[in-house]
C-alpha cells in the first residue's frame, strides 16, 4: 500500500495532498522537473491530478479519455503522457492538465509508459493476460 498525506521536502517549500491510501497498481506518478509540477494518476477516480510544488496548488483532470489511468511519464515538450487503460490509449496533455491530444494503442489495456532519455523512443507496455505486448514508438519533432 503507498499511503499519501502530507509531504516535506529540502526545498523551501511543502505540499499538501489530500489523505487517501492507494493499494498496488491504483496510482502512479512523475515529476516534471523544469514545470515543478507533481502528477499522481488515480486508477479508480478516473483522474489525474497536477500539483504545482512551487506555488502549492493543483489540478485534478477528468476527461471522457481518461478511464482508469494507469502508468504516467513526462513526454515531449514537458508535457505528460498517461495510459488510459479502459479506453486502449494515451491521452496526452500539457502540465497544466489540458489536453492535447488522445492516440489509440494497438493493444488491450495499457499500464505502463516511458519515453527514452533523448524524447526520440516512447515505449508502452500493457496488463492484458495472455494478450501482452511491448510497443516502441518513434517520436517525430513537431513541424512549426
Amino acid at each position: 500500500m503507498i499511503s499519501v498525506g502530507w509531504v516535506e521536502s529540502d526545498f523551501d517549500h511543502s505540499l499538501t495532498f489530500p489523505s487517501k491510501t492507494y493499494k498496488l497498481d491504483e496510482s502512479t506518478c512523475t515529476y516534471i522537473q523544469s514545470k515543478n509540477t507533481l502528477v499522481l494518476t488515480d486508477r479508480y477516480a478516473h483522474t489525474v491530478f497536477m500539483f504545482d510544488t512551487v506555488n502549492g496548488t493543483s489540478r485534478a483532470v477528468t476527461n471522457q479519455n481518461i478511464q482508469e489511468p494507469r502508468g504516467c511519464c513526462v513526454g515531449p515538450g514537458d508535457t505528460v503522457l498517461v495510459c488510459s487503460e479502459n479506453k486502449n490509449s494515451i491521452v496526452h496533455m500539457t502540465n497544466n492538465g489540458n489536453i492535447l491530444g488522445t492516440y489509440p494503442v494497438d493493444m488491450k489495456f495499457p499500464g505502463t509508459i516511458c519515453v527514452s532519455k533523448d524524447g526520440t523512443r516512447l515505449v508502452v507496455s500493457n496488463s492484458a493476460v495472455g494478450t501482452r505486448k511491448l510497443h516502441l514508438y518513434k517520436i517525430s519533432p513537431v513541424m512549426s
